[in-house]
């Protein structure tokens, strides 16, 4: 399988081709870990106090959960038969999930860095981040809808 489809089209290419209909949850999936685990930082930084997690470690503990997501996916998911038609992923697939994966962790950083220096409202932070998981539900629904039919 060295080449392949560049995008799912057809439902008989997801999971196959580099990108398809879940691409973007795996981008709002990486944005989703790393405001969950920010809350080790932002808590602490906004009542001043010395935070019990760096950024750094927050984005390696969201690379972490990215790659053990991949793992469950490729091995656990496909026998739970929870897994789209049940195929395992192509390796350009996986790839392709954990680097959107990574810049929806580094779009998160980034966005939570200069909150936080330039003593923005820490609330805009935590929104961004419900806006980023709702924006994902509702193209997934319809890029799911679209692939089906």
């Amino acid at each position: 399988m060295l080449f392949v489809e560049l995008f799912a089209i057809d439902p008989s290419n997801v999971g196959i081709a580099w990108f398809d209909f879940y691409s973007i949850g795996h981008f709002c999936f990486g944005i989703g870990v790393f405001l969950f685990f920010s809350l080790f930082y932002t808590i602490s930084k906004h009542k001043g106090k010395t935070p019990l997690f760096s950024l750094l470690f927050v984005f390696i503990l969201t690379l972490i959960i990215l790659v053990l997501w991949e793992l469950l996916e490729h091995f656990l998911f496909i026998d739970l038969g929870w897994k789209f038609e049940g195929r395992p992923d192509s390796w350009q697939n996986i790839t392709t999930d954990l680097i959107i994966g990574t810049l929806g962790a580094i779009v998160s950083w980034i966005f939570c860095h200069e909150v936080f220096v330039k003593d923005k409202n820490i609330w805009s932070y935590y929104i961004f981040g419900i806006l980023g998981f709702t924006v994902w539900l509702v193209v997934f629904m319809i890029l799911r809808a679209l692939t089906i039919t």
